[in-house]
């Protein structure tokens, strides 16, 4: 993709830009970023950012209808999680999270790291004192001699957080330049800025490109050696791919990915995010690895050895993925079009691999099918057998406590009701383990999403909120436990008329650390776990803040209603379920870094 060409006007031509007061380096700032095809913004107003958040319309029908600049009203700690969502369900398109000065900031931090950890493109605008304020302790201080705010997320974001300290038409275009770079390399952006600074006198910025795209595409891939170079590679040998996050982001993977693994005989694994890019019927589809994977998908992943080649699409290298250890594989290939994910040491994940590592550069879709097209029965690697159907073990049962459902039997019925076009968030409780374990393979009715390596209770929700943002039409699901709740329940009444379909999962604990200290501390007393939560009338509390609410009985009698009621038009809808939170189902292979000497 060619650079933006960007440049200052000095005419006003766009009414929106005038209409919004173009005077200065803030309204100049937002137009330059709706160029970008940045809209969506979520947050507080007040502080430092009243002077932006002025010229945003409010979140409304006909806001997003328009493709305006807009912002929704959301409690910082979710709004830091929005954008996440809002790249997920568009799958193009970024958006940004406004912060005040000081506490915002860091509420705001989780969701920011959480859209590094995924390589999310996402735009934060931070607010920083007045600069005519240095050193005379203003309120909120973030200054070096406060809480340091810019060294701290400097720290995090090295050269992808811009410290605006001049509103100048030249040095304003080289920090949109510096944006634009970091959303086309699909990262987060971190845009710290003074409010006296942007609020001087500025031109309009003119982006005569449309909207970002979040990865450039900068190799031919006609050209590449890779396809000959992996057949000579892989002849004799068996082949395992592995399926990642990056590569579900086409919606050509899921047919690319049964091509290529039919072509070379090859089975199949996926992570939790990969899961998308599979298709369900793919016999040589193995299922998850690693946090709540399949059992034959990590036996197979555990086979692997120095004689067998890795095909991996994109990579994912973390404890919930590769637990801390290397590929074993003789050969890796990583198809790869991001430049530095998170993760990678000077652009790649040699040091993830105990083998030959070799990265490719380039569109995974163009590089698969690049790699289909000289097939011509060439490819000699091992083939494997076709994957059982059931991908697990069988499993002893567990007597599930009276009022509670049977956790399995409510997963499978939810895979079978998912209509089209669904989009789901797990948060960090026991469906972002147990769902993958028990249903095996994706839906393609619902995309599902999970932001397990930052691993943030409650960021699940936000994500569903930045959804639902950018495909108003959809019905969005957001999975997240009682514990979970109490990180993001004040912001409900802010989201009661979004349409969302929120799942609290009630088991009254803080279950996976409670099922895991079962095992790390079998001989501490369980009150000493300290996982046990009060009781909270989640139904109630939800009508008392504008929501719909149903309780989902334990014997899922009314589940067909539940359903039915999720894909009807209406208000937000919270369903409690009743979970026992010692049926365990998912494992946790992490339990085993946590064992011993070591600590959470």
């Amino acid at each position: 993709m060619s650079s933006l060409n960007i440049q200052a006007v000095q005419d006003q031509d766009d009414p929106l830009l005038s209409e919004r007061d173009p005077g200065t380096g803030f309204s100049a700032l937002v137009g330059a970023l709706q160029e970008l095809g940045v809209v969506c913004y979520s947050g507080v107003n007040g502080g430092g950012v009243i002077h932006l958040t002025k010229l945003l319309e409010p979140a409304d029908d006909q806001a997003l209808q328009m493709n305006v600049p807009y912002l929704f009203t959301v409690p910082e700690y979710v709004a830091g999680f929005v954008p996440v969502g809002y790249y997920i369900a568009s799958g193009s398109r970024a958006a940004a999270c406004i912060t005040t000065t000081g506490a915002a900031t860091k509420l705001a931090g989780s969701g920011m790291s959480d859209a590094r950890f995924h390589n999310v493109p996402a735009v934060y605008l931070v607010a920083l004192n007045p600069k005519s304020t240095e050193g005379e302790s203003p309120l909120q201080d973030v200054s070096s001699q406060g809480i340091s705010i810019l060294e701290q997320l400097r720290a995090e974001f090295g050269d992808d957080c811009i410290h605006v300290e001049d509103s100048t038409p030249a040095r304003l275009l080289d920090y949109v330049n510096r944006i634009r770079s970091a959303l086309n390399r699909s990262k987060p952006v971190v845009v710290a800025f003074h409010p006296d600074v942007l609020g001087l006198p500025c031109p309009p910025l003119k982006v005569s490109a449309g909207p970002v795209q979040s990865i450039e595409n900068n190799i031919d891939v006609r050209r590449s050696s890779f396809p000959e170079d992996f057949i000579r590679a892989s002849r004799g040998r068996r082949v395992v791919i592995l399926v990642t996050d990056e590569a579900a982001r086409s919606p050509e993977m899921p047919t690319l990915t049964t091509l290529v693994s039919e072509a070379l005989g090859a089975p199949l694994v996926w992570t939790v995010n990969g899961a998308w890019g599979t298709d369900p019927n793919n016999d040589l589809g193995y299922g998850y690895i690693g946090f709540g994977g399949n059992d034959s998908a990590n036996a197979l992943w555990s086979s692997i050895g120095p004689e067998d080649v890795v095909l991996s699409l994109g990579f994912e290298p973390g404890e919930y993925v590769l637990n801390l250890r290397k590929i074993n594989a003789g050969t890796v290939y990583h198809l790869t079009n991001l430049d530095s994910p998170y993760g990678a040491i000077q652009g790649d994940f040699s040091h993830r691999c105990n083998g030959d590592y070799k990265r490719i550069k380039g569109d995974i879709s163009s590089l698969l099918r690049s790699l289909l097209a000289r097939r011509g029965g060439r490819y000699t690697p091992i083939a494997v057998q076709a994957a059982p159907f059931s991908l697990n073990a069988a499993r002893r049962s567990v007597e599930i406590t009276p009022g509670n459902v049977n956790f399995a039997e409510f997963l499978r019925r939810l895979h079978e009701a998912w209509r089209w076009g669904s989009i789901g968030f797990d948060d960090v409780c026991l469906a972002y383990k147990d769902r993958q374990y028990v249903t095996q393979r994706s839906s393609p009715n619902i995309r599902f999403y999970s932001a397990y390596q930052g691993s943030a209770m409650g960021g699940a929700f936000g994500m569903a909120v930045g959804a639902k943002l950018a495909a108003p039409d959809r019905t969005i699901f957001c999975f997240s436990g009682d514990g979970c709740y109490q990180m993001y329940a004040g912001a409900l009444p802010q989201c009661a008329e979004l349409g969302l379909r929120l799942f609290i999962i009630d088991n009254k604990s803080y279950a996976i650390v409670n099922q895991g200290l079962g095992k790390i501390l079998p001989d501490t007393s369980r009150e000493k776990w300290h996982g046990t939560l009060k009781r909270v009338d989640h139904v109630a509390a939800a009508r008392a803040y504008g929501w719909d609410a149903i309780d989902l009985h334990p014997d899922l009698s009314n589940f067909d209603y539940v359903i039915e009621q999720c894909y009807a038009n209406g208000p937000s809808l919270l369903v409690r379920v009743p979970v026992d939170p010692w049926q365990e189902l998912g494992g946790n292979p992490r339990l085993e870094n946590l064992a011993g000497h070591s600590h959470l």
